[in-house]
């Protein structure tokens, strides 16, 4: 609901240094878009998704403060508690439900030297639209009735919209509040005709003219409930595709399980999307190790400054805003089962060292001193990078690189295997297709084959779920109900695709800036198109940029 305006106000605010972000109602950081300059700048003071900034965890901050306070709130420069926060100024505004709940929080972050004066006064616009926006998705099965002043405004996002339930007020937007003067505690649950005089014969559609409780004329249009199709078979539990079953990873797969069970550590490959990470988990559940938890760390996702106390824990009052009584880290958790490195090439070289350590000695020392605490687990790594490339130009640990790349496999592009028919019919079954009877017809399979799948099988999977969430019960989807990218065959690839050159990281890349020139630089539908989220886009940029 929220994505628009994030992508609206980074426009806006894009070419002073700044960030537009999305947090939850705890304040964890959801969703970043904006200047890519500013973003890596913000990196370093982890502001970024998977962060939290509640006001109890970093003092004074937008993003916190704004929760605390249910107002919109500006912090500038040295107004922020922490002082490595000093260079930013902030301004953020609370989203709230038709039910009055507190749902997150919309921010604009930039460099304090820099930042619009205005800023607020867009988070507060965006704020409005979002919640009328929420309104109206979460008052679709029942009647809303939709009512400003001005006529000329009914319709946007300024009107007042109340959801209704019989002649009970069930919901209410902030302009709703606003316009009748209450609060949701008073407005909720209340009668309507406890605060609008309704005319006698009031149709759905039609724009009438009614009066408040207080006697202003409001202009009032009613839609009444719309019926929610339920349908004819529920939908299947999603779940990954099983590489067991894929004759081209299976091998792999057992091969990895003997080596694991081994106590021999196991390094992934591939292009992104090509299932690394669920390779890893299956690897896992099949290990004698499957008792035990599977601990998943991206080393991209995690700025430099959390990594190390993320990885090995830390103890109480190791460092300004640590947790009281510390925390295990993630090598601590993954004691009697397998911890999972994703990205490790993106991991800095000091912690590189550490992790060296770790394998070597099987005990970790959390931050802030402590005992040693001895760990057992097994390790599977994954990466885009060329790692002996890196090594080679001293950017990757060669001590380390030899301890983890014991036993390689190499997941290959989704473009470059010839079954592709018959991994595009498996994965729709066992993505829920076979529970509804669904089918593809011969042109739409000939289309998803054709399809050079830049985003692999995590932009197949992708499609492949909406296709099932869509299509009713028993149908054969043909190729107008696929994405108009594949319906009009664009970027096909021939039966046997060429081999890939250059470097994993490089194909990525390159991957990335073909779709997004394929939409005009629209970042959104770039992630839509390749089945990954918009973060991802803006990192490979932020790097190829670097």
């Amino acid at each position: 609901v929220a994505e628009p305006e994030l992508d609206a106000l980074a426009e806006l605010v894009g070419d002073c240094d700044s960030v537009v972000l999305l947090a939850d109602a705890d304040g964890l950081i959801l969703d970043a878009v904006g200047s890519l300059e500013f973003l890596r700048k913000a990196e370093r003071v982890a502001l970024q998704p998977g962060v939290y900034w509640s006001e109890s965890g970093r003092g004074t901050n937008a993003i916190g403060t704004a929760l605390v306070e249910r107002q919109p709130v500006e912090v500038r420069g040295r107004e922020h508690y922490l002082n490595c926060n000093g260079i930013l100024s902030c301004a953020a505004a609370p989203i709230v439900s038709p039910r009055g709940e507190l749902f997150g929080v919309l921010d604009v972050s930039g460099d304090c030297r820099a930042m619009r004066s205005h800023a607020l006064g867009m988070v507060r616009m965006a704020i409005q639209t979002i919640e009328h926006r929420l309104a109206l998705d979460l008052g679709a099965d029942r009647s809303l009735l939709r009512f400003h002043a001005r006529a000329d405004l009914l319709g946007t996002h300024r009107e007042g919209v109340l959801i209704l339930e019989g002649e009970r007020i069930v919901g209410a937007n902030r302009a709703a509040t606003r316009l009748l003067g209450a609060d949701w505690e008073r407005v909720l649950e209340s009668p309507v005709g406890d605060w609008l005089e309704l005319p006698h014969r009031a149709h759905a559609g039609e724009r009438s003219l009614m009066r408040s409780r207080d006697g202003f004329e409001l202009h009032a249009e009613l839609a009444e409930r719309r019926t929610v199709q339920v349908p004819s078979a529920p939908l299947a539990r999603i779940t990954e595709p099983d590489c067991s079953r894929d004759p081209a990873i299976a091998p792999l797969l057992e091969q990895a399980v003997r080596v694991l069970d081994a106590d021999i550590a196991v390094l992934v490959l591939g292009e992104t999307g090509v299932g690394k990470e669920v390779f890893a988990r299956q690897l896992h559940g099949a290990s004698r190790r499957r008792g035990g938890p599977f601990v998943a760390v991206n080393c991209a996702a995690l700025p430099e400054s959390l990594i190390e106390s993320e990885l090995f824990g830390y103890e109480d009052g190791a460092f300004t805003g640590a947790r009281r009584k510390g925390m295990p880290g993630r090598v601590r958790e993954a004691d009697g089962g397998v911890l999972f490195l994703d990205e490790i090439g993106d991991m800095p070289l000091p912690l590189q060292a550490r992790l060296l350590r770790v394998l070597q000695e099987r005990e970790v020392t959390p931050l802030g001193g402590g005992r040693p605490v001895p760990v057992d687990f097994a390790l599977v790594c994954a990466t885009v990078c060329d790692l002996r490339a890196m090594v080679a130009e001293g950017r990757f640990r060669s001590d380390l690189y030899y301890r983890i790349q014991d036993f390689s496999v190499e997941l290959p592009p989704l473009r470059a295997r010839p079954e592709r028919a018959a991994i595009v019919s498996r994965l729709l079954e066992e993505l829920g297709g076979a529970g509804r009877d669904l089918s593809l017809s011969p042109a739409a399979l000939d289309r998803l084959v054709a399809y050079p799948w830049p985003g692999n099988l995590r932009q197949l999977t992708s499609v492949l779920r909406t296709l099932v969430a869509l299509s009713p019960a028993g149908a054969v989807i043909g190729p107008e109900r696929l994405p108009v990218e594949m319906r009009e065959g664009e970027g096909c690839v021939s039966a046997e695709a060429p081999a890939a050159t250059g470097d994993l990281r490089s194909q990525n890349r390159q991957a990335i800036e073909e779709t997004l020139s394929a939409c005009n630089g629209c970042v959104t539908e770039a992630a839509r198109r390749l089945g990954i989220h918009r973060s991802t886009i803006y990192r490979q940029l932020a790097r190829s940029h670097h």
